[in-house]
């Protein structure tokens, strides 16, 4: 979570057109980790990254080439959004739509990933309590992501959507210099 990922506004549009279309079979979890499944294919078979960005071939055969690989194996609207995608030449989208999708399931489903940041590892029955903390505030259940930076010193910092809370021991003397210098 170090980087945070750009997601299209065409992707954001995809993502809620399969998710529609896949909540009406009460499918959105499975098809998630489907979608998942399928962007690890893609992203580590030469083959089929290939495949996806050459024009010369013809669509019919691409899609083709994703019902050999798919059919039986994932959620049938999944294969025709891919299909889809294909068709309007927007497979080089898939992995931001991924992560479009993944948003906002984990909004539908009140789940929220926080990247909480330590100066060294965190104990576990502390870990348990931080989070029980957060997700009373923020009414949400938390995904965690836990990172370390040896240079915070002590305290944590949490970063969630577009907020960056600082407790840490560093960013208090930072403030403290600030004040002083005034």
């Amino acid at each position: 979570m170090n980087k945070k990922k750009v997601i299209s506004s065409v992707s954001k549009i995809y993502a809620k057109a399969l998710y529609d279309v896949v909540k009406t079979e009460n499918t959105e979890v499975s098809v998630m980790k489907q979608l998942d499944d399928i962007c690890q294919i893609f992203e580590n078979s030469n083959d089929l990254k290939i495949l996806a960005n050459n024009t010369s071939i013809a669509k019919e055969t691409k899609n083709d080439v994703f019902d050999d690989l798919f059919k039986e194996k994932i959620n049938k609207s999944l294969l025709n959004f891919i299909k889809v995608l294909n068709d309007k030449n927007r497979l080089s989208e898939l992995m931001s739509i991924n992560e479009a999708y993944k948003t906002l399931l984990d909004t539908e489903l009140n789940k929220k990933t926080v990247e909480i940041i330590s100066a060294t590892e965190v104990d576990t029955k502390v870990k348990s309590k931080i989070i029980k903390s957060l997700e009373k505030k923020l009414n949400a259940e938390i995904i965690p992501v836990w990172n370390i930076d040896k240079t915070l010193i002590a305290g944590l910092v949490y970063k969630f959507d577009d907020y960056i809370i600082d407790t840490s021991l560093r960013a208090k003397l930072e403030n403290l210099s600030k004040n002083i210098l005034r």
